[in-house]
Parts: C-alpha cells; structure tokens; sequence
C-alpha cells in the first residue's frame, strides 16, 4: 500500500498552501464540515492514516468560521513529527467529488501529487479506507461495510444487467449513493476521511442500509425471473417514481416495484397530528404496472382498489438508531399493515434480531429473515417471494 503511494510521489515538485513549513514547525489548515467544500489532512502514522489535529503534540492555533456549517482550523505541529511521512490531501468539491493527493514533507520542503491509483482502483482506495484510525463506535459498522457492501453491490449490478436494464438513475438526495454501488471503495474512503466519529456511524449506517436494501429489490427480481420493461432502474427518495416494472418469466405478470414510497403526503401530519409518522417503507410491490404515482399518495392505489403483493422493511441488526429498536419496528410494521395490507409482508435482517421481537413479528403473520447474506436464508428468501406471486389469494 505504502509503495503505491510513495510511486505517487515522483512528480515534480510541488508546493502546497495548506501544508507549509514555519521555522522548525508545520503549519496545516483543514477546512472541515463534512463532505462539500472541504479539505482534510491526514498523515500516515503507526499503521494508521491519522487526522493531523489527532496527532501527539498537534495544537490548534487558530479556528473561524467559513461558510454556512464549516470552519477553517489551523495547527502547528513540530516539523521532526512529520519528517518523511505520508500524508493525504483530501479535497471535496462544493458538489462532493473527491480530489486525493499524496504530500510528504522532506528536507525543509512540502511536496504533493497527483494519485491516479487514489482516483482509479477501486480495491486500491478501499484498502486505503481501512486504514483510517478507527474513531469509536464506528469499529463494528466498518466491518460490516467491508463484509457485505462490495458483495451487494456487485450483486445487485448483476441483477440489474440481468434483467435488461440499463443502468441505474439517480435523482436528488439518492445521488450520493451512486458511488456506494459502482464505487464501494470510494464511498468508504468518502466516509472514514470525516473527523468524527458521529459523522461516520451516521453516513455507514446510511451506505450500508441502502445497499441491503436494494440487495433485497434485486433478489426479488431475480426471483421473478424479472425482465424489466423501465430502461433504467430509478432511485428518488419517496418520489413514488417506481424503482423499475418487471415482467416475470414464470408468471408471465407484471409488477411494480417501488423503493422508498411515500405512503401519505408529510404535510398530512400539521393537519391532523395523530396520524402515524412512519409512512416510508423500503420496498412495496405491486402486480400491475403503476408508473403515475404522486409523492404521498401511495395510498391512492389501494382505494383504487390495488392492494400490494409484498412489503418488506430492511433492517442491519445492529442497534446504533431508533430505527434499529424493537419499539420503533413494531411501531412501523404496524403502521405499514394499517396503510397497505400487504398480502405477504417480511422483515429482513443483515444480522439477527432479539427473539422476542422474532416472536411479536410472527405473531403479526411478518415473515422474518435474518442473517439475510447467508446463501440458505437468501434461497429461502427466493423461494417465499416465488410463492408471494405464483399463489394468488
């Protein structure tokens, strides 16, 4: 890993403003707020890439504000600490495109270049972001990330090109999630450059549920034997725009498959407040073929008389949130069977659940899967989905 980097280094020289040598110190500006507009240091250190304001003997000698929620920090840090050691600029964009870059500071000079492997290898930029010094409670997400994200994603590519469609198509808030699928490795090294620990349980928990989530979308339409009829697979958050409409090759039917719908419009809640706020669920699938959908009114379709096939809520296992908790599933899956009925309706888990949850679920005729990436639960998965739209009832 390190002599990729170092390779890196043989440009010409190159001075770099956020990192300069003052006396027998250096001096590093970070410009930090997540990832829009800012700018990270981090060096290399004792197996880790450590942030510099991390680092023994680094002090903050100024802080302001810049910008609507980010601040520039300034640090001094004795030149002898960072003597011939790795370092990696990591700039984003206003709109959140990485630029990473490799520095050494050697011989009273600050040198930095270009990475083309940080931009273009994938498993290379991957490793890279597990190197990052863990903060906290980040620790098991990060694992988790590493065990099934690059293995979903690969697997939901292959279901999309099976079933004849293009390419996927994202929209407003989803756009951030198009490298977890085509670059795992960058969207990790997006995540684990952040400076806090909050900041990284947050954006993995994100990352991981959304790509369980579609890994499930993409095991029902392998299920169906799916071809779909849409060009594109369409991520938009509770947009109601399906994700893509299959025609199945063992039933010869067509279905609607919807991620993320919004069941009732958000406003409904100023008008009367005690109707329920959870009103999103992961997947709902319906037979027929729906493409008109306004935001909120996926309850339109079952006044019309569609009621769905399938819901299915997707959960990690992992208890980090409130959507994680058992009172906030029940509260949910009781929710979803009050707005739509589904004729089949499943929980899915990344990693197991409490047995007594286990229990109430069942008792609410919910179908639970745990430990979802094991290939048996997967094939019972497919097989319960097979029966969902070949037994009509």
């Amino acid at each position: 890993m390190q002599s990729k980097l170092y390779e890196c280094l043989k440009c010409k020289d190159s001075s770099f403003s956020l990192i300069r040598i003052v006396n027998s110190e250096v001096e590093i500006d970070q410009f930090i707020g997540g990832t829009r507009g800012t700018d990270y240091i981090y060096v290399y250190d004792r197996g880790f890439f450590i942030n510099a304001k991390y680092l023994n003997g680094c002090r903050v000698v100024a802080r302001e504000e810049w910008g609507r929620k980010r601040y520039k920090e300034t640090y001094r840090i004795s030149r002898d600490a960072l003597e011939g050691k790795l370092l990696l600029h990591i700039s984003y964009s206003n709109k959140g495109y990485v630029f990473p870059r490799v520095c050494i500071v050697e011989n009273n000079v600050v040198k930095c270049c270009d990475c083309p492997p940080l931009e273009r290898d994938d498993e290379f930029i991957m490793q890279i972001a597990s190197s990052f010094k863990p903060l906290g409670k980040e620790v098991e997400l990060l694992k988790l990330y590493l065990d099934v994200v690059p293995k979903l994603s690969r697997e939901i590519l292959d279901a999309l090109e099976r079933s004849g469609a293009r390419g996927i198509f994202f929209a407003g808030k989803a756009e951030r999630f198009k490298e977890t699928i085509y670059s795992p490795g960058l969207s990790l090294f997006t995540i684990m450059s952040l400076i806090t620990e909050r900041g990284r349980v947050q954006s993995l928990l994100v990352k991981i549920s959304h790509i369980a989530e579609l890994a499930i979308i993409a095991r029902i339409v392998k299920a169906m034997d799916g071809i779909s009829i849409t060009d594109n697979w369409w991520i938009v958050f509770v947009w109601n725009k399906p994700l893509t409409i299959v025609k199945s090759k063992i039933t010869g039917r067509e279905y609607t498959i919807f991620y993320q719908p919004s069941i009732l419009p958000p406003i409904i809640r100023m008008i009367e407040p005690s109707t329920p706020a959870h009103m999103i669920p992961d997947v709902v699938v319906f037979e027929g073929r729906f493409e008109n959908v306004k935001p909120g009114r996926l309850h339109k379709l079952l006044e019309s008389g569609n009621r769905p096939l399938l819901a299915v809520e997707v959960k990690t296992g992992l208890k980090f949130v409130k959507w994680e908790q058992s009172d906030y599933i029940i509260n949910q899956v009781k929710t979803y069977r009050e707005l739509l009925n589904p004729k089949n309706f499943v929980l899915v888990s990344l990693r197991g659940i409490d047995p007594l949850l286990k229990v109430y679920l069942k008792s609410l005729d919910i179908v639970v899967f745990e430990n979802i990436t094991n290939e048996d639960v997967q094939k019972e998965f497919e097989n319960y989905v097979l029966k969902a739209i070949t037994v009509t009832s």
